[in-house]
């Protein structure tokens, strides 16, 4: 089984060299020691996000096959594996390489179009795959229960929603000349809320299962949606607010930078604990049979 070979230790290895290697590229150019080498950085950061992804997906897919007798959670996996691939989508047509096809294309509004094209079907896929496994753990009846100050963050979640679209003009697409660019991007904040707001329900079944790796699944698949919408978010603040923030050598945008490149890596992280699951219990197994021929013989 690949989940034998990509294990969580190897994925979390696998973000600090992406974020290792980013950073030997761009503090010295922060630091004013070398020009900034923008295709190099963007290079690094849409092959190690590609792969980040791509290490979901394979995963993902693998962990919807122990599930062929339990619809919901095989629902909820191959549409988190269909989030992988449209993120992986996403990640190429961000590209700053791309500056060597066609010059003005970072920032022109069709990047902005062809990038929300792709969020878009990433955001309903991540959306599906919680509400999937939500409704399944809600149908095993397992009794976990929703706290009040669930239900604040939740709001809490949706009134932010409300005034990123009051306050539109924050977004990167709001002064698109392409109408369906505009309306993606708010389409797709409206999903990302929806799924952020699941995804804290799962955290309290989390939390309620005290531990163990479906928890940190849980968790994982939480904090990456989560820290998407805070970061969306944040970008929107600072645009609205201080537009200078928006230079790729401040350090706001540097922080902002790494943490986008960790959000996929725990994507990664929640399907491989979920993976290692399998694993730890097909061991149990193996050694509890050869513990028992040993008696027989």
């Amino acid at each position: 089984m690949i989940a034998g070979r990509i294990t969580p230790k190897w994925i979390w290895t696998g973000m600090a060299l992406n974020l290792g290697l980013w950073l030997m590229l761009h503090l010295p150019a922060y630091l004013g020691l070398v020009p900034h080498y923008l295709q190099a950085e963007g290079g690094l950061r849409t092959a190690a996000l590609s792969i980040a992804y791509a290490l979901a997906l394979v995963l993902n897919l693998e962990v919807a096959r122990e599930y062929l007798n339990a619809p919901w959670l095989r629902l909820a996996w191959l549409a988190l594996a269909g989030n992988a691939v449209f993120s992986i989508v996403r990640m190429i047509i961000e590209s700053t390489l791309l500056l060597n096809i066609y010059p003005g294309y970072p920032g022109s509004p069709l990047a902005g179009l062809l990038q929300h094209l792709a969020i878009v079907p990433a955001n309903a896929f991540l959306l599906l795959g919680l509400l999937s496994m939500l409704w399944a753990y809600h149908q095993l009846g397992l009794g976990f229960t929703i706290k009040w100050r669930d239900y604040l963050a939740i709001a809490g979640i949706f009134a932010l929603l409300a005034a990123l679209l009051w306050f539109r003009q924050g977004l990167s697409e709001a002064r698109s000349p392409f109408v369906a660019a505009r309306i993606l991007q708010q389409s797709g904040l409206v999903m990302l809320s929806f799924a952020a707001a699941v995804s804290l329900i799962l955290d309290r079944i989390a939390n309620q299962m005290g531990g163990g790796k479906l928890a940190l699944t849980l968790r994982f698949l939480t904090l990456y949606t989560l820290m998407r919408g805070v970061l969306v978010l944040m970008q929107a603040l600072f645009r609205l607010m201080s537009p200078g923030l928006n230079d790729p050598l401040s350090l706001v945008s540097m922080v902002l930078d790494i943490c986008w490149q960790a959000v996929p890596w725990f994507a990664a992280l929640a399907a491989a604990y979920r993976a290692e699951m399998t694993q730890h219990a097909a061991r149990e197994l193996a050694q509890h049979r050869a513990s028992r021929a040993a008696m027989a013989s």
